[in-house]
């Protein structure tokens, strides 16, 4: 799920048109960390998850709704 998360936040950070960098200022973080976070390089705490869909614009609910979604559309043969 972690790696499905990581490919959502992306794509809705994609979808606003911004840059890590966009969510990490709005986050309050250095992008380097967001960066290792997305790159997977380290797991997302549960604070940082909520912090990110607050910035994104959503709820921590409908941000792990929309990751489960991406992660079951693409087991699907």
């Amino acid at each position: 799920m972690q790696t499905a998360m990581t490919v959502q936040i992306r794509a809705e950070i994609a979808a606003l048109g911004w840059k890590q960098s966009d969510l990490a200022a709005a986050v309050g973080m250095p992008t380097s960390s967001l960066h290792r976070y997305l790159a997977g390089v380290r797991d997302i705490p549960l604070p940082v998850f909520i912090e990110i869909a607050h910035a994104l614009g959503l709820s921590l609910t409908e941000l792990l709704a929309r990751g489960q979604r991406r992660q079951d559309s693409s087991n699907v043969h």
